[in-house]
């Protein structure tokens, strides 16, 4: 397995893609996969459709970003371009899941032929042991939980192994995109299986600490993921006393505190996106009724990330490709720390080159959640 990781700047898409191409060591007909990630600032239609042309024989994948993660440091404004090419030892093949936050199940037999072509039978109880999925999904119409519902009652193996990130945007106008050779969606997703004998890691790394303090979700809308009340009380009085703050200044506490769901015996995050007038609380994922959740934690970012950094190299001793999908929040967190560059020095430590991205929500196997990182890595 090998992988080459190229950036540009340049404006004009025409010129952005040629420039990211004559960075490139092979030749486009070199790469099984193309996985290209841009800030928003550009159209990423045409962006898409420049994209295949000129890799027409790979698989070519995208997403929009709310920034970009390289070797050289967490980056903005740019356009990443990330390869993935094999000597005959790993198949891959994309699908465009459109409407997914509403019908994804238009596009079952679109799925069920992609698994197929990359030689992944569905309803084999091994086929986690040598295939997985990587997804983008657009943000802003919360349908990653529909999505991932979806993908699973096709594969119908829950050890089958996804890595996903919400497709990101910045600015002040929510928009989000996710291409499949040349076609982009704003509502939709993008799915690339692989089927490899090469050694292979998926794993999610989440840097909070459970506190102890659980309440009881006594009403909330999943669907539109807000929480109403916690033990029959207004869920912004009842954080605010878990805090042991005033409610005024929980809201500047939120990142540093999010909520822990209890998901197939594992808590999985749940950010807090805001609060409301009415004292309910927005959330990044669902959060269901007569469910029970725990205020989590910050703890060390960076020793977190000594950890993970070990446990890949257990896995995966000598790794050939990565890539990286990290909340937004995280991104942000890292930046008023001060401790961006330290991150990347403990990936640069153990992946010869890696790419990746800032994003809105992170998926992992059949869970979606917030303010963790998501990563895939590929060894020989």
């Amino acid at each position: 397995m090998d992988q080459e990781v190229v950036l540009t700047r340049v404006d004009d898409i025409q010129s952005a893609v040629r420039d990211l191409t004559s960075q490139l060591k092979k030749t486009p007909d070199s790469y099984q996969a193309v996985i290209f990630l841009a800030a928003i600032k550009y159209d990423f239609a045409q962006l898409s459709m420049e994209m295949k042309k000129a890799f027409p024989n790979s698989e070519v994948i995208g997403a929009s970003t709310a920034g970009e993660i390289t070797p050289k440091g967490f980056v903005n404004d740019t356009i990443v371009l990330t390869t993935m090419s094999s000597n005959g030892d790993t198949r891959v093949k994309g699908v465009f899941v459109e409407q997914g936050s509403r019908y994804p199940v238009i596009s079952k037999m679109d799925i069920e032929r992609a698994l197929s072509d990359c030689g992944i039978r569905i309803g084999d109880p091994n086929s986690h042991k040598d295939s997985f999925a990587i997804a983008f999904t657009n943000g802003v119409f919360n349908g990653e939980e529909t999505v991932l519902a979806n993908f699973y009652s096709i594969i119908r193996n829950d050890k089958f192994k996804l890595a996903g990130g919400t497709a990101g945007f910045t600015g002040d106008e929510a928009k989000t995109f996710v291409s499949y050779n040349g076609k982009s969606t704003q509502d939709g997703a993008v799915m690339l299986f692989v089927k490899t004998s090469c050694k292979f890691d998926i794993r999610q790394e989440d840097i909070f600490n459970p506190t102890g303090k659980t309440v009881a979700v006594t009403e909330s809308d999943p669907v539109n993921r807000r929480i109403y009340s916690f033990d029959n009380r207004p869920a912004k009085t009842v954080y605010a006393e878990l805090l042991g703050v005033s409610e005024a200044e929980a809201e500047n506490m939120t990142f540093e505190n999010p909520f822990g769901r209890f998901l197939n015996g594992q808590i999985h995050i749940a950010a807090l996106a805001g609060f409301n007038p009415d004292k309910s609380i927005s959330t990044f994922a669902r959060v269901v009724p007569n469910s029970t959740v725990e205020l989590m934690h910050i703890g060390d970012p960076l020793e977190k990330a000594d950890e993970t950094v070990a446990s890949i190299r257990q896995a995966v001793p000598n790794p050939k490709f990565a890539l990286l999908m990290t909340c937004i929040t995280r991104t942000l967190a890292f930046q008023r720390m001060n401790i961006g560059n330290k991150i990347i020095e403990k990936y640069n430590s153990i992946f010869p080159t890696f790419a990746g991205f800032s994003v809105y929500g992170e998926q992992h196997c059949r869970i979606h959640c917030n303010q963790t990182l998501v990563s895939v890595v590929i060894g020989d």
